[in-house]
């Protein structure tokens, strides 16, 4: 036997135009990095939940590879959210949510810190973009801020410090 449901036109009209937002969702190019996301928060939120003894236990009983694996994928999660932060330039003063007083020359980006407004030399940039092949990178940026700093040679094969890293 088949169910009758009643359907007001308001209600009808939710109904098609969520299904119609979650088949575009489903199509679009990025469904898989959010559903991933989604899927990572919803398991490590379970995983938390779980008896932290219990876990040690198991992990003590030769499954220490886990902790590789989870330690592995944080450094992933690491990388992403700072480029993401970065592009979308999602920073908020330090402090803000501890009550304290930020300095002024200080944003955080999730946990680390960022002077603000120090921005890489050319020098730095054109070293790194030549030195690796993904520009940019953690790997990239970091050598591309020795190279301001003076540390490395640019591109020409000299060391000397450029602004505003002196």
């Amino acid at each position: 036997m088949k169910k009758i449901v009643k359907l007001s036109e308001s209600d009808l009209t939710k109904l098609i135009q969520k299904v119609i937002k979650e088949t575009h969702e489903e199509h679009t190019d990025r469904y898989m990095f959010f559903s991933n996301l989604e899927q990572i928060h919803r398991q490590t939120g379970i995983l938390l939940e779980q008896d932290k003894g219990t876990l040690h236990n198991i992990l003590e009983n030769g499954h220490d590879w886990a902790q590789d694996h989870i330690a592995t994928a944080k450094e992933s999660i690491d990388q992403v959210f700072d480029f993401l932060m970065n592009e979308t330039k999602s920073f908020h003063k330090m402090g803000d949510e501890l009550g304290t007083a930020p300095k002024e020359d200080q944003l955080v980006m999730g946990e680390g810190k960022k002077k603000a407004g120090t921005k890489l030399c050319s020098r730095g940039k054109s070293a790194a973009k030549s030195k690796f092949k993904v520009y940019p990178s953690a790997y990239a940026n970091g050598y591309a801020v020795q190279v301001c700093k003076g540390s490395m040679p640019g591109l020409d094969g000299k060391k000397r410090c450029s602004p505003p890293y002196c």
